[in-house]
């Protein structure tokens, strides 16, 4: 009959299914899609238009078998013959759809099954619009969604896994977005399998640099002895590499999991912790809960999230042992404390006793480091800290102010993700030495502690605090040289200025540091986890500065003008000691540093009162203005004004 579709041309569907032209489906030059020949006339337009709807489904199937076959190659060759490692995600994209074609084979065989036995043509034509309906939404889906990612070689790692991700959450078709899933799923897998070898052993397994955690050129050849090369520099997390539905903060995890591995598992310059830590045991483990994960059904951002929870906690707790028991981290840090923060004043007393003559004239800047070393190594050699190995880490430096512009200048260049989120801070100058500092050479495994960030806050404090201790030095000179001699007035401001920078160093040692490194000390005592260690050092680090004010201008100011005054005062003093006598208008220039000291004393009452009345700074403020000297002044003054009105 002419409106019956004859049985013959059933092979010859079932071959088009599979995208195979032949005598009655032929594929069309320009738009390469399948359809009824056109001298084919035993057949009427209507069953022509559904013979062309049913192959349909073969077109895609041909394009994506075509596509696939193309990006099943390991090696790709650019325009100029160079030959590249082709994206193992792009393979794997490539596999996940070749299963998707082959579960379609296997209906096409189904149905060719029932061809054999008998069936008419008019119901097996039927069977096949039935059996394939979704088969051809999905394949024409999946053929749309991935076209742009195969077309272009650029679309490697997470943006591969974006596609997948953003075709299933696009689909609307039931069976087209389960097939979404699955490609996606399986695209993920790959990541599983990277994250597998970095956190099980540390290992990046990436031949076309596609993982999220990236190897630093250099990073693991670093010179640093500490430990730091191998933590802070090796490996980082990249942005744009990171996958869908993977939060920044579990990318981190991930991170910190794998470079963890490599300092308990790597020796770092003839250093291993390897003893304490069952690498083998951890690699079982680790890689049975990861292929856990991958021989799920579908991606569980929340399964996935636990999993490398425990991975972390595990590694923390690890490293926070090496760190407590071989690395004596409180030993470190107490003694980090006694040198940077001046916990053991008596040493830098004696240095400062020695380095008298040297300090007196101005710094060569060739030189000025050499001629720090002796007085300070006579001072550690005579001091308490000297059965102390860690004591030979410690020297002391020098920078000109030239030095020091370049510096933050070059820091400024190229700053750390959090350095734009740090406090400005401003040290207030006192003179020509201002640029001593003090030196660490963090030993192993220390620098996996120790930032660069948390250093530099050790010597910015070193340099505040070392500064208030020169001017409290200066100031007891004055007071060794003079205390015999008639210069009432002049003592009685050097002892006000003494009280004030003496208040205010205990303030910092004893009222900020003290507390907040016993407040460390404890959070450390009560955990091993290696995270919350370094936490709690960073929030001790940060609530010294944020405490100190170095990062309020108007304080600083108020302490350099200060120093200021306090210097002219010393150079002075020294100078009459010495027999050069005083200068012709001294007291009415005494007078005037009295005015202006208590001027600035009273600035920086009324600005600790008044805007940090929250803090520690109250401690400060009670003994500072002992016997209400600053109130009753002010009472003083508004009585002495309002007097002076004519009525």
């Amino acid at each position: 009959s002419p409106h019956t579709a004859p049985r013959g041309m059933i092979p010859d569907l079932l071959l088009a299914l599979l995208g195979v032209p032949g005598d009655v489906f032929v594929r069309d030059a320009k738009t390469c899609a399948l359809a009824v020949a056109n001298d084919i006339d035993f057949i009427s337009s209507t069953e022509r238009q559904r013979f062309n709807a049913v192959v349909r489904v073969g077109t895609s199937y041909a394009v994506l078998e075509r596509t696939i076959a193309q990006c099943m190659d390991t090696a790709v060759e650019d325009a100029h013959g160079r030959v590249f490692r082709r994206s193992v995600y792009r393979r794997a994209l490539a596999r996940a759809l070749k299963d998707e074609l082959s579960a379609y084979e296997g209906k096409i065989l189904k149905l060719e099954q029932d061809a054999l036995r008998g069936a008419s043509a008019s119901s097996m034509v039927s069977t096949i619009e039935s059996a394939l309906h979704g088969d051809d939404v999905v394949l024409r889906a999946l053929c749309e969604s991935f076209e742009g990612v195969f077309e272009d070689e650029n679309v490697i790692g997470s943006d591969v896994m974006r596609a997948a991700r953003d075709a299933w959450l696009r689909a609307g078709h039931p069976e087209a977005r389960e097939a979404f899933e699955r490609v996606y799923w399986k695209v993920t897998q790959v990541m599983m399998q990277q994250m597998l070898g970095w956190c099980a052993y540390g290992t990046i397994v990436d031949p076309c640099e596609e993982f999220f955690v990236k190897s630093v050129a250099d990073g693991d050849n670093s010179d640093d002895a500490d430990g730091s090369g191998v933590w802070h520099k090796s490996h980082r997390v990249a942005l744009e590499r990171l996958p869908p539905a993977v939060e920044l903060e579990t990318a981190e995890a991930i991170s910190f999991i794998g470079r963890g591995v490599r300092i308990l598992t790597h020796p770092t310059k003839g250093e291993s912790a390897s003893g304490r830590f069952d690498a083998d045991a951890y690699a079982k483990t680790t890689t049975a809960r990861i292929r856990k994960l991958a021989a799920a059904d579908a991606f569980e951002p929340r399964e996935f999230e636990a999993v490398v929870e425990v991975l972390r906690a595990e590694i923390a707790r690890a490293l926070g042992k090496v760190l407590l028991d071989d690395a004596k981290l409180v030993t470190h840090l107490n003694t980090m404390r006694g040198f940077y923060f001046l916990g053991k004043g008596d040493l830098f007393s004696m240095f400062l006793d020695d380095a008298r003559n040297l300090l007196a004239l101005p710094p060569k800047p060739g030189s000025a480091s050499r001629d720090l070393a002796t007085p300070f190594a006579l001072a550690v050699s005579r001091g308490i800290l000297k059965e102390d190995s860690f004591t030979e880490s410690f020297r002391l430096s020098y920078s000109s102010v030239l030095t020091q512009d370049a510096q933050a200048s070059s820091s400024a260049t190229a700053p750390s993700p959090t350095s734009a989120f740090a406090p400005r801070v401003r040290i207030p100058g006192y003179d020509t030495w201002d640029g001593i500092g003090l030196e660490c050479a963090v030993p192993w495994p220390m620098g996996i502690f120790l930032t660069e960030e948390s250093l530099d806050r050790y010597r910015t404090i070193f340099r505040y605090l070392f500064r208030l201790k020169r001017v409290q030095y200066d100031l007891q000179d004055v007071w060794v040289r003079l205390r015999r001699t008639d210069l009432k007035f002049t003592l009685r401001l050097r002892h006000s200025m003494a009280m004030l920078i003496e208040n205010w160093l205990t303030y910092i040692q004893v009222d900020i540091i003290e507390v907040e490194f016993q407040k460390m000390l404890a959070v450390i005592g009560s955990t091993t986890d290696f995270n919350k260690c370094t936490l709690a050092h960073r929030e001790y680090l940060a609530t010294v500065m944020a405490q100190s004010f170095l990062d309020v201008g108007s304080i600083t100011s108020i302490f350099e003008d200060i120093f200021a005054l306090t210097r002219e005062l010393c150079v002075t003093c020294v100078n009459y000691a010495n027999g050069q006598g005083l200068p012709a208008d001294w007291d009415d220039r005494s007078a005037y540093l009295r005015r202006q000291f208590d001027k600035e004393s009273a600035e920086l009452f009324d600005s600790l009162r008044s805007t940090h009345t929250h803090t520690r700074a109250r401690n400060f403020l009670l003994r500072f203005n002992f016997n209400d000297h600053f109130d009753g002044a002010r009472s003083e003054t508004f009585a002495s004004r309002f007097e002076s009105l004519e009525m």
